[in-house]
């Protein structure tokens, strides 16, 4: 009699256990549905704090450069960051924001480098840059890689006014990346008239992949360049016609962050949308490419009230400081 309860139950714990083909499928398909509703999730967190770790790095950036100016008389840097000798005053490990920033132990601009950007390094150590006819010095390809081991490289964009301050003259049309049309390395005082929060210092980088100009070798293999410095103003029409320099172009900061439609613009290919802006006063800010979603920060002609043809800012208009330093009323 026990035997044949034991085989009873037996047989009836073996039908309770079984699934069904349609219960297998429904389990599968529940399975599928919650991984298809975390994996989103799931990237839009890590995103979030690629670039939250971004803007940690520029804001270490940000608070070196006010610790130089602090020891050096005011000034933000000792100019751009370029072996040229017409784009700055010294070589790459000698003058510059970076070499600054590694020589004076403020930071180590090559270990704080953003991992979302496309840019694994600086166009300044690009072969025709680095080792050029109008070069302070030709680095060799061995020293180019010690002083990148050291931390000579960065993957950010230094802002015009932090390496030139304002061109020489109010007319000026020259090349505004020539030291000798520029008043020089930003400094303090230049800051009296302009909103401190809102004048950029550096910022993620426009990566033009298609630029062969800007590709660089680290440890053997070629990688793509940040652009070293933002444009400067371009000029801008008065209503007597004349002719004057303008607001700066920011073309050459980019989205390294988010999300959009892939796009191919001149010689950039991406899909990011929000960049990190860090400005002279410390802070980090986001800046989003709302209007075109193109990758850029583009800017549109506009006649102003008082009959001035300038550019205005699509995506960043109020947000980032556009205007002169150092000569009152053409602050836009």
């Amino acid at each position: 009699m026990a035997s044949a309860v034991r085989v009873t139950t037996r047989r009836a714990w073996r039908g309770a256990a079984a699934f069904t083909l349609i219960e297998l499928l429904v389990v599968i398909a529940i399975i599928a549905l919650l991984v298809g509703l975390l994996l989103p999730a799931l990237g839009a967190a890590r995103e979030q704090a690629r670039t939250s770790a971004c803007g940690s790095n520029l804001r270490q950036l940000a608070t070196a450069s006010i610790a130089y100016a602090n020891d050096a008389r005011g000034y933000f840097s000792s100019g751009p960051w370029d072996n040229r000798q017409l784009r700055s005053w010294g070589a790459l490990d000698e003058a510059g924001w970076v070499a600054d920033a590694m020589n004076g132990g403020y930071a180590k601009p090559g270990q704080l480098l953003c991992q979302a950007s496309p840019a694994r390094g600086s166009e300044v150590w690009n072969d025709t840059k680095v080792r050029g006819p109008d070069a302070w010095r030709p680095i060799s390809e061995q020293e180019q890689q010690e002083l990148i081991d050291e931390g000579f490289n960065t993957n950010y964009t230094q802002a015009w006014y932090m390496g030139h301050t304002d061109p020489k003259t109010l007319s000026v049309l020259s090349d505004p990346k020539n030291r000798h049309n520029t008043k020089g390395p930003m400094r303090d005082s230049a800051l009296d008239h302009a909103p401190v929060s809102k004048v950029p210092l550096f910022g993620d980088t426009k990566a033009e992949e298609l630029d062969a100009n800007n590709w660089l070798m680290v440890n053997g293999e070629r990688v793509i360049g940040a652009k070293t410095l933002s444009d400067g103003p371009t000029s801008a029409r008065r209503p007597d016609g004349g002719i004057v320099s303008g607001r700066q172009i920011y073309l050459d900061f980019g989205p390294a962050h988010g999300r959009s439609n892939t796009v191919t613009v001149g010689q950039i290919r991406h899909n990011r949308n929000i960049a990190n802006m860090a400005y002279a006063d410390g802070s980090v800010g986001l800046l989003v490419d709302r209007t075109r979603r193109d990758g850029l920060f583009d800017s549109t002609v506009r006649t102003l009230d008082n009959g001035w043809t300038v550019r205005v800012y699509d995506d960043i208009e109020g947000r980032v400081y556009g205007g002169w330093l150092t000569f009152q009323g053409l602050n836009w």
